[in-house]
């Protein structure tokens, strides 16, 4: 997926151009609006060795990587930048990891691998804006990180999206029902592979459900597909086939806020 918006930025001369990057369509999706919001021209690419190329290719000023990708994972796909850019003899693109491992050890591990900066999901537009402005050198405060619950984060994630332009209006609500139509089928995706005992089909599932859920704030959901993940790995078959319906549980307390924040 390519997607491209344009707008004046916040306290900007010109347009700052992004390149997202993340396999997941519905946080690219939220991505690319958060940025639009912030008035930023946002590209998203789904594959990473397809964004390293472009990055190399095109005049954007700064990335944003995941770090949970297929084939070429942010670690490798950012070493990657690095060594082509410096082969090349070109300044590397800053990059900033856009994750769901949040801790300090995570962050850490980041900075260390070479990353510009931290950016812990689920994004919030005003971390958004003030990271982008540290790594270009602006000023921004550093984002509140007071801790809030689910429904807060839920609630604020619709509430970002009912703010954008009045061109953009009906995403807010596509974007609740694409996440309440792709999760039921991950769901049923998960039981299909637990019964199964297919271990690989059981973490694509997973990780896609988790990548998800972390974005649009459902930090429980996200634990609770981690927790599943995690022993499918470890082979506990049973224990995971009881965490199948607490799972379905949550998910629909999820869309049951979403769609409550959307009708608001």
């Amino acid at each position: 997926m390519s997607t491209s918006a344009s707008a004046t930025p916040i306290d900007a001369a010109g347009p700052i151009r992004l390149l997202a990057v993340d396999d997941d369509p519905i946080s690219g999706t939220l991505l690319f609006h958060l940025a639009s919001l912030l008035g930023y021209v946002a590209t998203v690419e789904t594959d990473s060795q397809h964004a390293v190329d472009l990055a190399l290719e095109s005049d954007f000023d700064l990335m944003l990587l995941d770090l949970s990708m297929p084939n070429l994972d942010g670690f490798a796909a950012l070493a990657q930048l690095h060594g082509r850019a410096a082969a090349a003899q070109r300044r590397p693109l800053p990059v900033i990891a856009v994750t769901g491992y949040a801790s300090d050890e995570d962050r850490l591990r980041c900075l260390t691998a070479g990353f510009d900066e931290h950016l812990a999901k689920p994004v919030q537009v005003s971390a958004l804006k003030a990271t982008i402005e540290r790594v270009l050198g602006k000023s921004g405060a550093p984002a509140d990180t007071a801790a809030v619950t689910d429904a807060d984060r839920l609630r604020a994630t619709v509430d970002r999206l009912g703010a954008i332009r009045a061109g953009d209006r009906a995403f807010a609500p596509t974007v609740t029902e694409s996440f309440a139509l792709r999760s039921a089928q991950l769901i049923d995706a998960l039981r299909t592979a637990v019964a199964a005992r297919d271990a690989e089909r059981t973490a694509r599932a997973a990780q896609a459900l988790r990548a998800s859920a972390e974005f649009l704030g459902a930090t429980r959901l996200a634990s609770m597909t981690a927790a599943l993940e995690r022993d499918c790995s470890a082979a506990a078959w049973t224990a995971a086939a009881a965490q199948i319906a607490p799972l379905e549980h949550e998910h629909q307390a999820v869309l049951t806020l979403l769609f409550q924040a959307a009708r608001r």
